[in-house]
């Protein structure tokens, strides 16, 4: 059960367009559909390797607090974070997206509010 790095930052907008020109022409990264996601609403902005360091979504104005929807971590140990999580009585939601990005989320908010995405490409426990 390990965190082996921050796999990517979630930055909710209300300009899509102004946002992910900023990342694109400002910082070198490339706009990318999301897989499984309206691209008229969400971007994936990748480096050279490919890697999608920020996912950009739309958001109406006033619907969160600020622009950091959420940071994820690059995990292994699904089954564990899963009853280390739950037994200690934190709320949380789970995605299985293997079928369409290859992976599984575990969703839960830290004490002071702030989402967390737990990120696991690897196959389940048998």
């Amino acid at each position: 059960m390990t965190i082996a790095r921050i796999d990517h930052v979630n930055i909710s907008t209300t300009d899509l367009a102004a946002t992910i020109g900023f990342y694109r022409d400002m910082l070198g990264l490339t706009p990318t559909p999301p897989p499984g996601m309206d691209p008229a609403l969400n971007s994936w902005m990748v480096d050279d390797a490919g890697n999608a360091l920020i996912h950009v979504n739309t958001r109406e104005a006033g619907e969160e607090p600020g622009p950091i929807n959420h940071v994820a971590f690059a995990c292994t140990g699904y089954d564990d974070y899963l009853s280390r999580l739950r037994g200690a009585g934190h709320e949380l939601r789970e995605i299985d997206m293997r079928d369409i990005a290859g992976v599984r989320q575990i969703f839960v908010l830290s004490p002071e509010g702030a989402r967390v995405e737990l990120n696991f490409r690897e196959p389940p426990a048998s």
